[in-house]
C-alpha cells in the first residue's frame, strides 16, 4: 500500500522539514517533473579522488576480473598462497 502524502510548507529560507519516512542525514537530488511536482531521488556522493573507479573502462575490467576463475583465501590453495606470501 503506498504512503499516504504529506504535507509541509517552506519557510522564508525555502526550508522545509522532511517526513519522518526519510532517514536523517540522507543526501537526495531533487527532480522537477513536467507536471509540476518533484522527485526526490537518494543518492550517494563519490569523492573526487575515487572517480576514477567509476570511469566505464574501470568499471567492465573489474566485471572481467569478477568472472575469471581463481581461488577462495578460505580454500587449501587460498591458504597455502598466503603463507606463502607470509614468507
Amino acid at each position: 500500500m503506498p504512503t499516504p502524502a504529506t504535507v509541509f510548507q517552506t519557510d522564508a529560507r525555502r526550508r522545509t522539514t522532511l517526513p519522518g519516512v526519510i532517514p536523517p542525514n540522507e543526501t537526495f537530488t531533487v527532480e522537477p517533473l513536467e507536471d509540476g511536482t518533484f522527485r526526490l531521488v537518494p543518492m550517494t556522493l563519490i569523492p573526487s579522488h575515487q572517480l576514477w573507479a567509476w570511469r566505464p573502462e574501470v568499471q567492465e575490467a573489474v566485471e572481467k576480473a569478477l568472472q575469471e576463475p581463481g581461488i577462495s583465501l578460505d580454500s587449501p590453495e587460498g591458504q597455502a598462497f598466503m603463507r606463502k606470501l607470509a614468507k
